[in-house]
């Protein structure tokens, strides 16, 4: 299986032209395999159709379907006929930037999939919430909006996931992520396995990934399979 759609569905960026009955992607496999749910801690899944009076301006909202990752954004604006949101999306993994998009193009994962594709949609939920957070949630959003071309994507430090965190708690975190770097590190030896020998065009993104597991938390053979796996990463990333 192809590292390639692995790490795609991780950057939180939905190819839409992608052919499911040729290639299944490989995050679902694991998240299956392993029986893993990224949904985010104390997040809601609302009906669609009720989101009008369910979210709010400042709202962190979620959208995803099940053994897939989640796709994270900011309502900013409620007074729009769709729901106006700011979010860090690309239509690729290599153009991943703040932009503004509408809650049904949001759902869908671009807006060639409206009307085609439809995921579950998320309200997280935080503790001690008031109005004015609310509002400074929307303010840095579209400060970051501005500034969206200083903004680097990264799979790692800062996705989708990190720039709704951020913009909510001031602090860049990946739920999804630490999960998956979890799941990495309890079950190197099998992943490794099925990684290794991957036919992968962009070994950054993966290289990427790996530089965030802890290795304190590796035994000793475990850091030998690491460190051979970034060393291949960064040879055939070089070549290309």
């Amino acid at each position: 299986m192809k590292c390639e759609r692995f790490i795609s569905l991780l950057t939180c960026s939905y190819e839409g032209n992608v052919d499911h009955t040729k290639l299944m992607d490989y995050l679902p496999y694991l998240l299956k395999k392993y029986n893993l749910d990224l949904q985010p801690s104390n997040s809601t899944c609302i009906d669609i159709e009720s989101a009008k009076s369910v979210l709010y301006p400042g709202a962190h909202i979620a959208t995803s379907n099940p053994y897939e990752h989640y796709h994270h954004g900011i309502v900013v604006d409620m007074n729009t006929s769709d729901i106006s949101i700011i979010h860090l999306w690309g239509p690729d993994k290599h153009s991943g930037r703040v932009q503004t998009t509408t809650l049904p193009i949001f759902i869908a994962g671009s807006i060639d999939n409206v009307g085609k594709k439809t995921r579950r949609l998320y309200l997280v939920n935080y503790d001690n919430d008031t109005f004015d957070k609310q509002q400074e949630t929307i303010q840095v959003a579209k400060k970051m909006l501005e500034k969206a071309d200083d903004i680097v994507y990264n799979i790692a430090t800062l996705n989708c996931e990190s720039f709704a965190c951020f913009c909510r708690t001031g602090k860049w975190n990946s739920e999804q992520i630490e999960k998956l770097k979890d799941l990495f590190i309890q079950n190197f030896l099998e992943i490794y396995e099925t990684l290794k020998n991957a036919d992968e065009k962009n070994r950054k993104q993966i290289s990427s990934l790996l530089q965030t597991v802890p290795l304190v938390a590796l035994n000793e053979s475990d850091k030998v399979l690491y460190d051979q796996l970034c060393q291949q990463c960064n040879n055939e990333s070089s070549e290309q």
